[in-house]
């Protein structure tokens, strides 16, 4: 075991280095004027997990939104973000440097939680170390639709997300692309594949120790990405029924201790529907999960070869039982996993429902490598150097997306505005840091205020286009707000329900502005530079709405 989880760590600090090419490719091609941010996609999120981190790099155990200038209560949880922004208070780290170690030890928990699952679910030491080379380079058939596309036979263009045909280059379904993309993908997908570690272990010696720990770490799991609770809830069931089955009987005990990461898990099912479909500011954040559907087509093909070997163990099931438990649950949570995925053909009720595959490869790889030896046998592969070079012909195949995944996202990257600054916003950015505190508001667009949101532990009234309530509404106000559309009364009126400590504009006709702010707001220009103008009010309005607290400041 030790040997497979050493192989894993340096894969995992590999895989880290290989991906920062990405990050040093959209950071070279920053127009001038511009400063790269640290980031190749998913920024908008990004940012909006740091305005959590920042809480709790403050002292805070419990989270409000602060992406909006409405009171929030502190009633959100993450353990994942509490333990970053704990780290980034103690350290003094900045936000770019706490997302590259995030990064960091995202790629390293992927890597050795599933070398924890592969050294359980996988009898030999080569299949265990072919495994882990798949989970680590691996893609889809992407790169053969990439190339169908280059002739204009496949519309492959980014915009298309979730729905594009290449889906294994342009969104994290592979272990590769979530340690590229986003930590909090990483991360979390690698004690998840802890559970499932655990709870094949429990059912290998049928000891209730295991499945005790198996349930406690589905709640540590729960309490870093709720996704995923909705998976161990609909799977172990599922498992249980199938087991009922297989064996033609109901052993109580053993499935009392087999439900145990479902039962302990469905509190926080509670408390998750109450934050996303009750709580008053929460629950905007739901419609962060509404995905169009994705094409099952394409997001079958972007499985690649572990898909096509998965789907023959299913196919072969009758002449090739499945006696292996581990090899049973696997399968279970993989055909959860894919349900899910596709829920939302079904139900607006699903429309998170693509944010649960973030997992589903690791059960595809382990169940195809499983199949290797009946493939060689199959095309009759006896020779020890003949099945040596077989197996590395098949993971150079299995590899190439990996590579065209670092080109296509640094390429896409490069060309998104949000990953970076212009030079103003950075020296207005620096200029606020001295003075904001903790519940001032900033008033400014959705794309600036989720970069300050970033760079700054402060509020921002339009920070995302889902955290935010009424964000487009809000948008459109201070659009006409800002262009001095807005009526006088309705300007006031405006500021009054925002209750904003400082405004942030871009300075386009410069300072001549601040009459317009000063009629309507009271405000007065307190910076301004050759791209940005800030005006300050003369006091804290907001601070009545939300009381700052001892250790905020």
């Amino acid at each position: 075991m030790l040997p497979v989880l050493l192989l894993a760590a340096s894969l995992g600090v590999l895989l880290f280095y290989v991906t920062e090419i990405a990050y040093a490719i959209v950071a070279a091609r920053a127009h001038d004027g511009y400063v790269p941010l640290g980031f190749v996609s998913l920024a908008m999120d990004i940012y909006s997990y740091f305005s959590f981190i920042h809480q709790a790099a403050q002292g805070h155990w419990l989270f409000r939104n602060d992406m909006t200038h409405q009171p929030c209560d502190r009633v959100f949880f993450n353990l994942q973000w509490l333990v970053i922004g704990k780290c980034m208070g103690w350290f003094g780290w900045s936000p770019q440097l706490t997302f590259t170690i995030w990064r960091f030890a995202g790629s390293l928990t992927l890597m050795l939680g599933f070398a924890a699952l592969a050294v359980v679910a996988l009898p030999r030491t080569w299949q265990r170390v072919t495994a882990l080379v798949m989970c680590a380079f691996g893609g889809g058939f992407g790169w053969v639709i990439a190339i169908l596309g280059t002739f204009r036979l496949i519309d492959t263009s980014k915009t298309l997300g979730l729905r594009n045909p290449a889906i294994d280059l342009i969104t994290a379904i592979h272990p590769f692309g979530q340690i590229l993309k986003n930590p909090h993908y990483s991360l979390p997908h690698g004690t998840f594949l802890i559970v499932i570690a655990l709870f094949i272990t429990a059912e290998r010696t049928r000891r209730a120790r295991w499945y005790v720990a198996a349930a406690a770490m589905a709640v540590i799991q729960g309490l870093m990405r709720p996704y995923d609770l909705i998976t161990i809830c609909a799977a172990i069931p599922l498992f249980i029924l199938i087991e009922c089955v297989l064996s033609r009987k109901i052993d109580l005990r053993t499935n009392a201790l087999r439900a145990l990461p479902a039962v302990v898990s469905a509190p926080l099912v509670g408390y998750y529907y109450y934050i996303f479909s009750i709580h008053p500011v929460f629950k905007f954040w739901a419609s962060q999960g509404d995905q169009k559907t994705t094409p099952i087509h394409w997001h079958t093909l972007g499985f690649g070869l572990a898909g096509l070997l998965f789907a023959w163990r299913i196919l072969c099931i009758r002449k090739r039982p499945m006696t292996d438990p581990a090899e049973r649950l696997l399968v279970v949570f993989a055909a959860a996993m894919f349900l899910l995925f596709h829920g939302n053909y079904l139900s607006r009720l699903l429309s998170f429902s693509p944010q649960i595959g973030i997992s589903l490869m690791a059960p595809l790889i382990l169940v195809a490598v499983g199949m290797l030896p009946a493939l060689a046998e199959r095309f009759r592969i006896q020779r020890p150097r003949t099945r040596a070079a077989f197996l590395v012909a098949f993971l150079a195949v299995n590899s190439i997306g990996s590579v065209l995944y670092v080109v296509w996202n640094a390429n896409i990257g490069a060309t998104i505005a949000r990953n970076y600054l212009r030079e103003p916003d950075a020296e207005a950015v620096a200029w606020l840091a001295s003075r904001v505190k903790p519940n001032d508001v900033v008033l400014s667009t959705e794309n600036l205020g989720s970069r300050i949101a970033f760079l700054l532990p402060v509020r921002v009234a339009l920070g995302h286009w889902a955290l935010t309530p009424d964000v487009k509404e809000l948008g459109k106000k201070f659009e006409r707000f800002v262009g001095g559309e807005m009526p006088r009364g309705k300007a006031s009126a405006f500021i009054e329900e925002i209750r904003p400590r400082f405004i942030y504009v871009i300075n386009e006709r410069g300072a001549e502005d601040a009459a317009y702010f000063r009629r309507v707001s009271g405000a007065t220009l307190a910076f301004s530079n050759t791209g940005v103008a800030i005006y300050e009010l003369p006091s804290a309005p907001n601070a009545t709405a939300a009381p700052r607290e001892p250790n905020s400041s």
